[in-house]
């Protein structure tokens, strides 16, 4: 500092402005330290069953808040104090796997060709389809699929039924428990296996699929839903659209509510997925469907470090699969062993018979 800057430093005003600077700098820091902190949380929650702490575990969901917080942090020390840009890079680098499991970034495995080796499975949650044209539309999207197995959720429990003649001509052998139907062109070589685990409405179902001179053990989910009815969903999103004090606090606590009692439940029953899971573990498996969580929770991430996330391999962005305004997220996924490679993993977003997009994937057996 040269003597002009020290006399200046020395003046009163000089000194209250060094002072404010220092003051400004320390409250910054401390924001973007908290806010790191937070995201270590959530990441630190997926190793903790959700029913053990309910209502915590739901903080996982503000992982892409607190994310593009620390990600604006870099901005910010980049404008004003460059010689801590480090303190956000750090907080966002330390959580990198989990960003990519949030939004990966596979710019070119879309395009991968189809081979002998190779099935294509589609996961979708179909809703509860009320007329016949969306029942028809359903059959006319499985057909240009070209798909090998389709695992569908919240089925009409007469689509087969009704549509049978269809199916058959497709060549696809047919189970069904409940509402969650898999549809398969590769042999069955079971019926349905029902899992139980304690729900309110909610189930999984499983069979044994003959593929490639292997048998393949496959896992279709619907886990437990947040249980918000479209009133409530609405007053939810009218809350955010229009606020006001009495809505929010009623909207929120309503949520808050139904989203941990949920998420206890969905805790329990990846456990027991995943206990089922393991009894197979020399054999090919893949586990989809429904499953209510974002890749921040605790049933994402369980599946995650025993099997390999179809869309974190392949896919590429955030991959919104739930279509309801307020709640764009992906809680749809499709799990699969170390049997396999994912060659392409997307959301068809051109289908619009739910409040779901269809996960589309194919996967390539690997040579031993």
């Amino acid at each position: 500092m040269n003597k002009r800057e020290n006399q200046k430093a020395s003046l009163p005003g000089g000194r209250l402005a060094g002072g404010f600077k220092r003051i400004s700098v320390s409250l910054f820091l401390g924001a973007n330290l908290c806010t790191i902190l937070l995201l270590w949380l959530c990441v630190g929650l997926t190793f903790v069953p959700s029913d053990i702490i309910p209502r915590l575990s739901l903080l996982t969901l503000a992982f892409p808040i607190l994310l593009v917080a620390d990600l604006l942090f870099i901005v910010f020390w980049l404008l004003f104090y460059v010689r801590l840009v480090w303190v956000p890079i750090l907080g966002a680098l330390l959580v990198g796997g989990y960003v990519l499991d949030y939004c990966p970034l596979n710019f070119d495995r879309n395009s991968a060709p189809a081979s002998d080796s190779t099935i294509c499975i589609i996961s979708y949650n179909v809703g509860y389809l009320k007329t016949d044209e969306q029942r028809e539309e359903l059959v006319q999207f499985i057909k240009t699929s070209d798909a090998d197995i389709v695992c569908l959720q919240e089925s009409d429990k007469n689509l087969i039924t009704h549509h049978k003649a269809k199916f058959d001509s497709l060549s696809f052998h047919s189970i069904q428990s409940g509402s969650e139907i898999i549809l398969s062109r590769l042999p069955f070589l079971s019926d349905t296996i029902h899992i139980d685990y304690p729900t309110r409405h909610n189930h999984s179902m499983a069979c044994w699929i003959s593929c490639f001179g292997d048998s393949l053990f496959i896992i279709s989910n619907h886990l437990e839903s947040n249980g918000l009815s479209p009133e409530e969903k609405d007053d939810y999103t009218n809350a955010i659209i229009e606020p006001n004090r009495e809505a929010i606090k009623s909207s929120s606590k309503m949520l808050l509510s139904k989203l941990s009692e949920a998420a206890a439940y969905r805790s329990v029953q990846t456990d027991s997925i995943c206990s089922l899971m393991e009894r197979y573990a020399d054999h090919p498996v893949i586990v989809c469907g429904d499953f209510n969580d974002t890749p921040i929770s605790y049933t994402y991430q369980r599946l995650a470090r025993r099997l390999t996330s179809a869309y974190r391999q392949a896919g590429c962005g955030i991959g919104i699969s739930y279509t309801r305004r307020s709640f764009p997220v992906r809680i749809d996924h499709l799990f699969f062993s170390e049997d396999w490679t994912c060659t392409s993993c997307r959301i068809d977003h051109t289908v619009l018979l739910s409040d779901h997009y269809p996960l589309v994937v194919r996967l390539r057996k690997k040579v031993r």
